[in-house]
């Protein structure tokens, strides 16, 4: 019996798997890409197209923050337009209250001065009656004038009715039944003009149609005046 003895040398195995290994991968690779390229697909024009992408995304994101800067400019421009107009508009709601005073007061001294209606020198300027607080709770005022070449003392009384409708009937009402401390009559006296104010309380279910001012000068009945005012609700 004849014994063959081999040297064993495990790693020219290896060597030779790893180039078969080598070979085959490189050949995957070469078909792949040549079945690419048979198709029309060019990896360099790829590689362009993605650069050239990447170059218009950047771009585009630069242009998104570049917008939304100018986005917030224009929204801090109209915050300081609107207040702005919010600040001239109540400027100018002022200068129209202002003037509308001023004529007001013109009109009350030129009553003073000349007024329209008055053979006594005696004149009922201006009656008005405002809504106070309540529904049924109203202020009046009654301005009196005289004219200024009557510069004497004058005296009298000021009487005031209101007629209306008590749920769907007629009613006329006296200054004392509609003020809580029962007032008759209003006084006045001065030598150019006087205020009289107060405040009267009508019932539930009373519609005001009219009041009725008459002027009473003191001592001289026949110079009385007598108004009658069509009304209409004013809200203060």
């Amino acid at each position: 019996m004849n014994l063959i003895v081999r040297a064993h040398q495990p790693w020219k195995s290896k060597f030779v798997w790893a180039v078969v290994f080598l070979v085959l991968l490189i050949g995957g690779w070469t078909l792949f890409d040549y079945g690419r390229f048979f198709a029309g697909y060019d990896s360099r024009d790829a590689g362009n197209e993605i650069d050239a992408l990447l170059q218009t995304q950047d771009h585009l994101e630069k242009r998104v923050e570049g917008l939304r800067e100018e986005k917030a400019v224009l929204e801090r421009a109209a915050q300081i337009e609107r207040k702005a107009y919010n600040e001239l508009d109540t400027t100018l709601k002022i200068l129209q209250a202002e003037i509308l005073e001023h004529k007001e007061e013109l009109a009350f001294y030129r009553g003073i001065v000349s007024p329209k209606d008055s053979s006594s020198g005696l004149y009922l300027q201006n009656f008005s009656l405002l809504q106070n607080g309540d529904t049924q709770s109203f202020r009046y005022k009654v301005v009196l004038t005289q004219v200024l070449k009557n510069s004497r003392l004058i005296s009298g009384k000021v009487k005031l009715q209101f007629d209306g409708l008590l749920r769907g009937e007629s009613k006329v009402f006296q200054l004392r039944a509609v003020t809580a401390k029962k007032v008759r009559d209003l006084n006045y006296r001065f030598k150019y003009f006087q205020n009289v104010e107060g405040v009267v309380e009508f019932p539930e279910g009373f519609s005001l149609l009219r009041v009725k001012v008459q002027i009473l000068p003191r001592g001289k009945q026949r110079d009385m005046i007598e108004k009658t005012i069509k009304w209409t609700f004013e809200e203060k």
